[in-house]
This record gives structure tokens, C-alpha cells and sequence, in this order.
């Protein structure tokens, strides 16, 4: 039977005892159900796990004890980052979810010019703030021991800085002339752009043009915005032969 996962970023420090967050703990009692001396995988987002027994059960925490060598995966030389659009929460948790079970390495979430009505008035730190327990469960249920780097900015300009020059970047766009073909890439670091519901604006068009960026067409179809972002995560490590 395959032993359930929690995170706990204490897992591969010292002490082989530690407490378990709130939220992990309440999964582990209310939805898993778990006793004392159950045994369960632990894993601290940066690569090391280790099984661990449950020694304490408490109304809203659970004590471990790591009962096991800590086992330490080295990250993938070969790097898949996305700059994506705050779009409806529901699409949104949805999208982010997808891409860490695909393997995005890194997620730089920005609030485009076009975006939608329904969440334009809300408080977008909410919407981001709930996506790290979205990467968490995402990565519990995958079984990758590496959550992806998130940050949150406020335009797209913003995010385009924040990225470095040995990354090979890519613009997804409906109105793209060129089908892209995972083949062309060259580097081991991609970047990847994609935008809202409605597109791109203008100004946001004219920043990634000035800026030489490759654009590309992901299907004659025309894909929604949480969905284009999974199918080109899908072809990326389908040629980096890790799908």
C-alpha cells in the first residue's frame, strides 16, 4: 500500500522529532485518519524526505519521529519556469496544480492589463497566498520532494525582470504566426509567458516585442488561459524526456 505524504520543511533538520504545521496536521486527522504509530512520508519542498511514525496525536497538531535515513534527490539540471497571469481562482488553483505535477521548477504569477472583471476588484494577495497550499498538495500527491519557487509582482513588466539572460524565453499568443516545436530549444532553462482570458494588451505586446522575445502559437485551437500553460508544460518535458 502507498505510504500517504505530508509536508514538513523540519523533516531534514537535526532533531529526528517535530511538530507538524496546523493545516498538515488536520489532514492527517481529519482526512486521512490516521492513528498513533502510523507510519508516513515526509518531505521539506527542497528534495529530502524520510519516513516518519506518528508519536502524538493532539486536537489540531501531530508530533513525528523520523524513523528513517533522510533521502536527499538532487533538483533536475534542466529547468521549466512560467510567468503566468492571475486569472479566476478556481482556474487558477486548477492551472497551478496541473504544473506542479508536470514539473514547473518556478511560477511567477503577475496581474495582467486584460484581466478578468469577476476578480479585478478583489484582493489578489489572496488568490496568490492560497496557491502555496495548492503547490503543497500538489506535491503530496505527485510525490515530488521539490516545490516550485513562487513570487507574485504586479505587471508583467515586473515579472520579465526578474528573470535572468541564460534563460531561453517563449511568448504563447493566439495571434503568433509560428507553431512551436519543442525541438528549436536549445537552452536547459526555459521561461515560459503566457497571458489572460482576453490576451495580452498592447503595451504588454509592444514590451516582450521591444524585447526580442520568441513568440509562438501552442495550437490551431484556441486554448483557455489555465489550459495552454499545461499542454506547453507537457510538450517542454515530453523533449526533456521527463514525462
Amino acid at each position: 500500500m502507498r505510504v500517504h505524504r505530508t509536508y514538513c520543511k523540519s523533516v531534514s533538520e537535526i532533531s529526528s522529532v517535530f511538530d507538524l504545521d496546523k493545516a498538515q496536521s488536520m489532514h492527517l486527522i481529519k482526512v486521512l485518519r490516521l492513528a498513533i504509530n502510523d507510519e508516513i512520508e515526509a518531505f521539506d519542498g527542497h528534495g529530502s524526505s524520510a519516513i516518519c511514525k506518528i508519536i502524538e496525536i493532539n486536537h489540531s497538531s501531530v508530533s513525528l519521529e523520523r524513523i528513517s535515513e533522510i533521502k536527499t534527490n538532487k533538483p533536475s539540471k534542466k529547468k521549466l519556469g512560467f510567468i503566468l497571469p492571475l486569472i479566476k481562482k478556481e482556474n487558477f488553483h486548477f492551472m497551478i496544480q496541473k504544473l506542479c505535477e508536470v514539473g514547473a521548477t518556478e511560477l511567477i504569477f503577475y496581474k495582467p492589463d486584460l484581466i478578468d472583471q469577476s476578480i479585478a476588484k478583489k484582493d489578489l494577495s489572496k488568490i496568490y497566498n492560497k496557491s502555496q497550499d495548492v503547490i503543497i498538495s500538489a506535491c503530496k500527491q505527485c510525490g515530488s520532494n521539490f516545490l516550485p519557487l513562487t513570487s507574485y509582482v504586479s505587471s508583467l513588466a515586473d515579472a520579465i525582470k526578474k528573470l535572468d539572460e541564460s534563460s531561453e524565453i517563449y511568448v504563447f499568443d493566439v495571434e503568433a504566426k509560428d507553431v512551436f516545436d519543442a525541438r528549436s530549444i536549445k537552452a536547459s532553462n526555459i521561461f515560459v509567458i503566457t497571458g489572460a482570458e482576453s490576451g495580452f494588451s498592447d503595451s504588454e505586446t509592444k514590451l516582450m516585442t521591444e524585447k526580442d522575445l520568441i513568440f509562438k502559437l501552442v495550437s490551431k485551437n484556441i486554448l483557455r488561459a489555465e489550459t495552454a500553460p499545461i499542454v506547453i508544460a507537457s510538450l517542454i518535458q515530453n523533449h526533456f524526456d521527463k514525462i
